[in-house]
This record gives C-alpha cells, sequence and structure tokens, in this order.
C-alpha cells in the first residue's frame, strides 16, 4: 500500500471516530473529549475503565494506562483488532473494509477526501472557536470571585474551610496571593440535567449553588487558562455535599499545562519575575500542597490539579533547580500508578533533577500535616 493510501485511511477514520469507537470499543462511553472503555486485549472489565481514545484535537490517539500501550487511530486498530499495535498490514486492511474503500471508485475516493478536508477545515474553525468561547468563560468565572483581602464573607468562608483542612492560608510563606478568589454561591455545573432533542442537547434544570474557592490555573506567561473550582457546604466546614464528594471540585477551561500556584519558595517572585533556581514541588491537590508550602519553605509549591496536570507542567526553567512530584498513599488502582510513572517520566524528560516525595504517614502531605 502507498504511503497516500495510507494517510488517506487515516483521515477517513479520523473522520468517522465516533463510529469507529463504537464498532471497536462498543463497552465504553464518550467523557468529555474522550471515548473512555475497558481494554477489550487484556479483558479489564471488571476494573475502573483506563481505555481512553482522543475524539477530537489528537483525534485518534489513544493510551490504556494499565498497560501502557498507546498510539494512533491506526495503531489503534491493530491493538483492538490483533492485541499488536505494530501489525499495520492487517489494520489497513481492516480499515479499508470498514470504510468500504474497495467499493469505491478513484473519483468517489477523491471526493470523499476533498469532504473530509472541508469538515476537518470547519472543526478546526468550530474548535478556535470554542477555545475562544472557553477562555472568556474562564475569565468571567474568575472575575466573578472576590480577591484575597477583600475583607467579604465569601472570602472569610473560604479561609475557614483551608483552615479546617490544616493549611490556614496565613501559614503558607511567600503565599501567592493572586491564586485564590472566593465566591459566596457558585452553580456545580456537574448537576445539570438537560434532555436530548436528536443531537442537540437542551438544559432542563441548572445544577445546585454552593458557596466556592476558585483557583487560577495558570501557564507559564501568567495567563489564566483555567479554574479550579471547590464548593463548600454552606451548613458546615467541609466541601459541599455533592453525590460524589471527588466531584466536589471541578476544573473548568484548558488546564493542559496550567497550575495553581500555591508559594514562590525563597524568592517570593511569580515564575515570569523569578530568576533565582530553587527547588518546586508539585503535587495533585491544593490542600496537600499548601500543606507541603507551609512546611517546606525552600521550595516553590504547585498544585497541577490532577495526575494529568502533573505530567503536563512546565518545569524546564532556570528558575528551578529540582522538582519534586509529591505522590499520594491512596494511589492504589493501576491506572493511577501508572499515570503517575508517566508523570515522573515527563518531568525527567525536561532536563532537570526530578526527586519523588512521598508522606510516610496518611494518604497525602495534608493528611500528614
Amino acid at each position: 500500500m502507498k504511503r497516500a493510501d495510507l494517510a488517506e485511511i487515516k483521515d477517513m477514520l479520523r473522520d468517522r471516530i465516533g463510529d469507529l469507537c463504537l464498532a471497536l470499543l462498543p463497552d465504553g462511553r464518550r467523557e468529555g473529549r474522550l471515548w473512555v472503555s475497558p481494554n477489550p486485549v487484556t479483558m479489564d472489565h471488571g476494573q475502573v475503565p483506563a481505555f481512553k481514545v482522543a475524539l477530537n484535537r489528537d483525534t485518534g490517539a489513544w493510551i490504556d494506562w494499565r498497560s501502557g500501550e498507546k498510539g494512533d487511530v491506526i495503531g489503534l486498530v491493530a491493538y483492538v483488532q490483533t492485541g499488536n499495535t505494530g501489525n499495520v498490514g492487517d489494520a489497513l486492511s481492516w480499515a479499508s473494509d470498514w470504510l468500504g474503500i474497495s467499493r469505491l471508485s478513484r473519483d468517489q475516493r477523491d471526493e470523499l477526501a476533498r469532504q473530509i478536508k472541508v469538515r476537518r477545515s470547519a472543526a478546526e474553525e468550530a474548535a478556535k472557536k470554542a477555545a475562544s468561547d472557553r477562555l472568556a468563560g474562564v475569565d468571567r468565572l474568575w472575575r466573578k470571585g472576590d480577591a484575597l483581602g477583600s475583607g467579604t464573607a465569601a472570602e472569610a468562608r473560604g479561609l475557614d474551610y483551608f483552615a479546617f483542612r490544616g493549611m490556614p492560608l496565613v501559614k503558607v510563606p511567600n503565599l501567592d496571593k493572586m491564586t485564590f478568589r472566593f465566591v459566596a454561591s457558585l452553580e456545580w455545573w456537574e448537576g445539570r440535567v438537560y434532555r436530548y432533542d436528536g443531537k442537540k442537547r437542551i438544559l432542563v434544570r441548572r445544577g445546585p449553588e454552593f458557596p466556592a474557592i476558585i483557583s487560577a490555573m495558570r501557564v507559564p506567561t501568567g495567563q489564566v487558562t483555567a479554574v479550579h473550582c471547590t464548593f463548600l457546604d454552606p451548613a458546615g466546614r467541609g466541601k459541599a455535599p455533592v453525590p460524589e464528594a471527588k466531584k466536589a471540585k471541578l476544573m473548568f477551561g484548558d488546564a493542559l499545562g496550567a497550575v495553581i500556584r500555591i508559594s514562590h519558595g525563597p524568592e517570593g517572585l511569580p515564575p515570569e519575575q523569578s530568576s533565582q533556581p530553587h527547588p518546586l514541588m508539585i503535587g495533585e491537590g491544593v490542600e496537600t500542597m499548601g500543606s507541603a508550602a507551609i512546611a517546606i519553605s525552600e521550595a516553590r509549591a504547585w498544585a497541577g490539579g490532577s495526575l494529568s496536570g502533573i505530567r503536563n507542567a512546565k518545569v524546564g526553567w532556570p528558575f528551578v533547580s529540582s522538582v519534586h512530584p509529591c505522590a499520594e498513599n491512596d494511589w492504589a488502582n493501576p491506572q493511577a500508578l501508572a499515570q503517575y510513572d508517566r508523570a515522573i517520566e515527563e518531568l525527567e524528560a525536561q532536563g532537570k533533577p526530578v526527586s519523588p516525595m512521598r508522606p510516610h504517614f496518611g494518604s497525602d502531605f495534608n493528611d500528614l500535616m
């Protein structure tokens, strides 16, 4: 098969990525921009699904966090059909049959390729608009909050939560005072109810509202590209009483490559103004890294918001002397451990010495403190 045919088939598969996932991974489902499924090769159906396929952006790219297998869209076909990502010949044969290429004339294939190109161009424009709309939404949400030091009731409620969690902000050395904002009432959007009219999604009922802490997630330039929202119990000192406790924290925006800056370390300056090399600690949660910052004042402290956030953090800067990922002892499932190992590899690839830290008591450094 010619190289041009390979490229053409990949384009056709990406163009029908939703149908392809249904055909190859029928036990999965769409979750945001990903198709999430058990692994049909290892048959890990009794565990949390760890096989994920991108439905947009890097369309067709996939990874199984449990086995470590990954690849592009043709590798997806090869892996699911044969268990071998390198079996490209069989994958192309299967894809050709599935796409019905053998039944098309050259003119029909050319016309299909033209249509795919038009749809891809339209999708790229739509993606640009969606990204712009998300950024505008992030800005509106960020501006909704009261700044640290505003003296409002919303700020007092948020500060009380941090104190209750064992990381009072007043005790964080070199605290980034531009990271946290506070709102008296914010919709917990995970609780929205929708109905569907064909492919159109229609909002039926908005989610409940709770007090909340809004944490800025910044890229290296300092721009806020996403926010991390912690919803609070209006009648207590902990997190909001939502059906799934972990969903009392939600992120909105483009968080890839962005971090929550908690402490600036000994230099006391934000990254874009820093020059002195000091250690950097990075972990998943705000409370975890706030506690670590209180205990270890000689290092910067950032929260990635998730394991993926740790993995994609940019750390190869002159102001970073070494990187210390803060592990959590409750990452007991294979998927989380595989993601943590991947995060270590990604951080090491940026050229800085990497030395993981793990608490000797409790599930994380917040428990330890």
